[in-house]
């Protein structure tokens, strides 16, 4: 679906998912499991976050997860997008099978389209799928629009990417702390910092705080602003949230203690980011910092 974080952090379009949860559960001591078993290739969702398409065996198990209630959604090529809810008990580990039957309308192949071509970086031709998706589904199309707010942002249409993302806003009544989030990403990469903000507070108060996006997003506005403390604090909070489904937030942490000379605590972050990311394009850089810092430290 989305694009991952490095892609899209480093272009200032963070994403996670196309429908955050409002309601997404705070983190907790406990930690539980769930297997989730779907489709070979459906694209699994628990709240906000996305794990990835499940294996060959159509089963995926999501670790160190909280108690409570959660909403998991898959997502199948052709099929119609799929979201339940389970109650998980402290300490377990729960099943949940969520398998699409029905085919996917014509809107939302359309909006399927648009989703793959994105995540492989082809916003012209995604802003096409998305456009044909929203002029085909009568009565709006929130998730579409954020979708294609994403790509026009990508591709420096800016103002035409708030545009979509306050129709968006319309669109879906209540809350909707991803349309806030696509605003502020699109100002901070425009440079306005006080406006980014701001979007990004609105957006963390509707989802109760919890949005790694948002949290990414105001950390990096944060950083550019010379802040670095809250930059750091917003990291943290954001790694705290994403259940290791984003390494790259392990590595903008690290730099930034790395500016502040907390030597220390960047080796841990480059560390973790190393162990859940041993083969990225950045690992080599990272293990000679690492190397440098460990000496210094010494």
């Amino acid at each position: 679906m989305e694009l991952s974080l490095p892609q899209l952090i480093i272009s200032g379009a963070l994403a996670i998912s196309l429908a955050l949860a409002v309601n997404a559960p705070a983190q907790s001591s406990s930690s539980s499991s769930l297997i989730v078993e779907t489709s070979p290739g459906a694209i699994i969702w628990v709240d906000n976050l996305r794990y990835g398409a499940a294996p060959a065996s159509g089963q995926l198990t999501i670790r160190n997860l909280s108690a409570g209630a959660h909403t998991v959604r898959t997502r199948l090529k052709g099929k119609r997008e799929l979201a339940r809810r389970i109650n998980l008990a402290a300490n377990t580990q729960q099943s949940i099978q969520i398998i699409p039957p029905i085919p996917a309308d014509k809107p939302e192949l359309h909006f399927q389209t648009a989703e793959e071509l994105r995540e492989r970086g082809k916003h012209a031709d995604a802003i096409k799928e998305y456009r044909q998706a929203i002029k085909l589904r009568s009565g709006g199309y929130p998730s579409a629009r954020i979708g294609l707010a994403r790509s026009l942002m990508a591709t420096e249409g800016y103002d035409d990417a708030v545009a979509e993302a306050r129709r968006a806003l319309r669109e879906k009544p209540g809350a909707f702390p991803e349309a806030h989030t696509v605003i502020a990403n699109t100002k901070r990469t425009q440079g306005f910092y006080d406006e980014a903000i701001a979007s990004y507070r609105a957006a963390l108060n509707q989802a109760r705080d919890n949005s790694p996006e948002a949290h990414t997003g105001i950390a990096l506005a944060f950083q550019d602003r010379s802040r670095a403390e809250d930059a750091i604090k917003h990291f943290r909070a954001a790694i705290a949230q994403a259940n290791d489904t984003e390494p790259i937030i392990y590595f903008l942490l690290g730099s930034a203690l790395e500016r502040e000379r907390r030597d220390a605590e960047a080796v841990e972050a480059y560390e973790k980011y190393l162990q859940l990311e041993p083969r990225s394009s950045q690992a080599a850089a990272v293990r000679s910092v690492l190397r440098q810092l460990k000496r210094e430290i010494r």
